[in-house]
């Protein structure tokens, strides 16, 4: 295993499944504790919802019965070729200065975009914004595929539209991947719903990406916010 962990960023419009998906990364590589997992299944059965993976991470109280996900968080996970960190930023447009910072930090993204809503306002404000902070290496999940029925054709369409949108921003994602966080399709391993799709599955591809060494890197100094004193005169 590499000893240098990959830190990538997660970013999405809201309700896309950007926490869903980081708890089953979680959950599938084995990075929950048993007392972690515990806790999500308390809180899950306080708000008579089936085990909800986006708790693994949406740790405020205020972020799981609001269902969105407001600061920006870090977790960590290992596949068997290196360690991970990975960042969740929020998806909502109130707190996107929280999405820059964590993007900030990142060698590589995930965007996540829900096949049944498509490519949405804060799908090409992140975007652009992965493009901004300078990471080209982009990888696309396309999400719920579960409730598309697994439909190819549903997934080409989608695929289509965020390929024309990324390149406007002469973005070339390295890969594009169906996926079910809820259902844990072609996240941790090859999926059997979508023999379709002869492409990786996420932790392959990320595990395809290489790590850059500290010369490689672009120096950035990250301010998530200003604040002014006001002397008395």
């Amino acid at each position: 295993m590499e000893n240098v962990a990959l830190p990538i960023v997660i970013v999405g419009h809201i309700d896309h499944g950007k926490s869903t998906l980081i708890g089953r990364l979680l959950y599938g590589t084995g990075a929950l504790t048993q007392d972690r997992e515990a806790d999500v299944s308390r809180s899950s059965a306080g708000l008579s919802k089936d085990f909800e993976y986006a708790f693994a991470l949406d740790a405020l109280e205020e972020e799981r019965e609001g269902a969105m996900t407001i600061d920006t968080t870090q977790a960590f996970f290992s596949s068997q070729k290196r360690r991970y960190t990975i960042v969740d930023a929020p998806g909502h447009k109130e707190f996107l200065k929280n999405m820059i910072t964590g993007t900030s930090y990142a060698e590589a993204a995930v965007l996540v975009v829900d096949v049944a809503e498509g490519v949405q306002s804060q799908t090409k404000r992140h975007a652009y914004l992965l493009n901004l902070v300078g990471l080209s290496r982009v990888i696309v999940v396309l999400n719920k595929m579960d409730l598309a029925g697994y439909d190819q054709q549903v997934f080409e369409k989608v695929k289509s539209d965020i390929i024309a949108y990324l390149n406007n921003l002469n973005v070339e994602p390295l890969a594009i991947i169906p996926i079910s966080a809820k259902a844990g399709d072609n996240i941790v391993e090859k999926s059997t719903t979508m023999p379709w799709h002869s492409g990786p599955y996420l932790l392959e591809a990320l595990d395809h990406l290489a790590v850059k060494t500290i010369s490689e890197k672009p120096f950035r100094y990250p301010v998530q916010d200003v604040m002014k004193s006001m002397e008395r005169k």
